[in-house]
């Protein structure tokens, strides 16, 4: 019998049988915990399947079956019991659907292995061959999670996903420690949890949109409230925001504001259904920014910085390689593209740094963010 063979598997689809374990794992210092979900045509996740390990059983919870939540939701959040997951931010949607709670507190080796073993979005089938040296059977990657019943590939995929990352899990702490790093992971850990939040609020968003910079003031106000609405609409109708309609479309009809419905027709990658569904609503947004005055338009949105900043962000990047280089991880995670490019900003123009970002902070702002504006400023 294999190791694969000898795994200890349990089923759990009822509520007494859920809040059984969930005292057992209460009193444990760590758990590993995965999910297995759809999303091809939903706005929100389908969770087909959790799974939760010390290292020994896997637990397989069925969310299909299960309707009392609370235990497992005090688990995600008892301050005591650290969860474990891999490269999770996919899984932080799905506990904030399912739970309304987003894991606290929390670990991912994704990112600790970016500090551990200087290796950036190392996969799971790399990480446990790194540190168990086992090979992880990916093969049913792409399965139907939500059928039932699961066939015995699925469980015994489903359950190595956590039992291995618990068992590897103390090594890369190990690993961290003796480099005075897991303080750092923990970190960007929060992080995530803030990035996360920031992406999941629309208010937030709309001004990523490509080259939204183009617009004019008025068309803002209007990419704005499409924006916004867009995202409201698909959560009603539980489908994906492209459905809605895309990215480009919503800029390309603040570029037209369109004031009739032959001009709707304009936009790029418009299909005759949106139009049918959504171009009444789109008019009503339009009239809207037309009633309002000049100066309760939308502020024109930072243009790109011009080519010569170029070589400052090659001269950044660089230091940055230095840095990590000597520290012995991950360039990326010193410094992320969403961090350089305010920076750059900063130092080319003056622009104000938002020091609200929490991956501005910490020992982040002290190794690497303080270091460039002491070494680049003018």
């Amino acid at each position: 019998m294999n190791e694969q063979d000898a795994l200890n598997i349990i089923w759990v689809d009822d509520n007494e049988s859920l809040a059984t374990w969930c005292n057992y794992w209460a009193d444990l210092p760590m758990i590993a915990v995965d999910t297995e979900f759809i999303r091809r045509t939903t706005y929100f996740p389908i969770t087909g399947l959790i799974q939760i390990s010390e290292g020994e059983k896997a637990v397989l919870i069925d969310p299909l079956s299960i309707d009392k939540w609370e235990p497992l939701r005090s688990l995600m959040v008892n301050p005591s019991v650290m969860k474990v997951f891999h490269a999770c931010s996919e899984d932080l949607d799905v506990f904030d659907r399912l739970l309304g709670v987003l894991p606290t507190p929390f670990y991912d080796t994704q990112i600790g292995e970016a500090y551990a073993g200087a290796q950036w979005s190392l996969s799971y089938v790399k990480l446990i061959h790194e540190y168990l040296k086992i090979e992880v059977a990916k093969d049913e990657t792409r399965s139907d999670w939500t059928q039932r019943p699961l066939t015995d590939a699925q469980k015994r995929y489903a359950a190595l996903d956590v039992v291995y990352l618990a068992q590897m899990y103390p090594l890369q702490i190990a690993r961290l420690e003796a480099k005075n790093m897991l303080e750092w992971v923990m970190e960007d850990a929060e992080s995530l949890k803030w990035q996360f939040r920031m992406n999941a609020d629309p208010e937030r968003n709309w001004a990523n949109v490509k080259t939204a910079w183009r617009l004019s003031p008025a068309g803002l106000s209007l990419l704005r409230l499409l924006f916004i609405w867009r995202d409201e609409q698909a959560r009603k109708e539980n489908v994906p925001k492209g459905q809605i309609l895309k990215d480009r479309t919503l800029w390309c009809l603040s570029k037209i504001l369109p004031t009739h419905h032959k001009a709707i027709s304009d936009a790029e990658e418009l299909t005759g259904r949106q139009h049918r569904l959504y171009g009444d609503i789109i008019l009503k947004n339009v009239a809207l920014v037309n009633e309002l005055a000049t100066d309760e338009h939308q502020l024109p949105l930072e243009i790109p910085l011009p080519s010569q900043a170029g070589e400052l962000t090659k001269k950044i990047k660089a230091f940055v390689r230095e840095q990590a280089a000597a520290l012995n991880i991950a360039p990326e995670a010193m410094m992320k593209r969403k961090l350089l490019d305010p920076i750059v900003r900063h130092l080319f123009d003056g622009t104000e740094i938002d020091w609200a970002n929490p991956a501005m902070t910490g020992w982040r702002r002290d190794v690497i963010v303080e270091p460039v504006l002491e070494k680049f400023k003018k």
